[in-house]
């Protein structure tokens, strides 16, 4: 399987969401741009887009109150380093 981030892959990624019990409401910004919201409780998301917002639910769901409590490496760098080192 390939699959990347394009928009074909929104509606798959609303749909996820809204099977999962949540609303969907749109935040309009004063900029010409808005993000999206999805709330199901107390719970609430905001993503600039539908893969974002999926991908914060699933950070949610996994850890919790605590997931900015999370002690993990700097996977973002170590990757990025790995990448381009010489």
């Amino acid at each position: 399987m390939k699959i990347a981030d394009a928009m074909n892959t929104y509606n798959l990624a609303l749909k996820i969401i809204l099977d999962a019990g949540f609303s969907i409401k749109i935040n309009d910004n004063d900029d010409d741009s808005f993000d999206w919201e999805a709330i199901r409780g107390n719970d609430t998301f905001i993503a600039s887009d539908p893969l974002r917002l999926l991908g914060l639910i699933f950070i949610g769901k996994e850890y919790g109150e605590k997931w900015n409590e999370q002690t993990t490496p700097n996977h973002y760098d170590l990757i990025l380093d790995y990448h381009y080192k010489d």
